[in-house]
């Protein structure tokens, strides 16, 4: 009788075991999906800010140390506040411009994330001439406080300008 108990405790704690392991598996995987799909918003968000040209809105997910190398200028641009003088000078430059993602791809790797691809920008100038620009991007963000923070941005050209 006693052996019959201590069987069935043993299996009951097995079972309680393999349930909680599997429920915090679940668990571990939930939280992926929500860190992809905040990370996917937080990109788009970014986008966003930039084609309509809202500065304030573009710099809501910058870190304050943030580096960008690429298209905005030919040296490194460190920090917001340089960042948020590129911008403003990117946005200076064009009457209107739309910068599209071409088939972006994300991860997250623990508490970071990188958004990564082509992109096309369609922009005219102030004086009507229209500009088109093929390239590549890398977003890096860091979480900070549960939320998805750019650290770095790069982007380059894939071809000369067309006109």
């Amino acid at each position: 009788m006693i052996y019959r108990r201590a069987v069935l405790v043993l299996a009951a704690v097995f079972f309680l075991c393999v349930s909680s392991a599997a429920h915090g598996q679940d668990l571990a995987a939930l939280k992926a999906s929500q860190d992809l799909a905040a990370l996917k918003a937080s990109f788009a968000a970014e986008i966003d800010a930039l084609n309509s040209r809202n500065l304030n809105a573009t710099l809501i997910p910058v870190d304050n140390r943030m580096v960008v190398f690429g298209i905005f200028s030919p040296f490194p641009i460190k920090g917001k506040d340089e960042f948020r003088q590129a911008v403003q000078e990117y946005f200076d430059g064009y009457e209107h411009a739309v910068l599209t993602p071409i088939d972006p791809e994300f991860r997250v790797i623990g508490t970071t994330g990188v958004a990564w691809g082509n992109f096309r920008i369609a922009a005219k100038l102030k004086n009507g001439a229209s500009e088109y620009f093929d390239g590549r991007y890398m977003f890096t963000y860091a979480q900070s406080e549960g939320k998805w923070v750019i650290i770095s941005m790069h982007y380059s050209l894939l071809r000369p300008l067309i006109h």
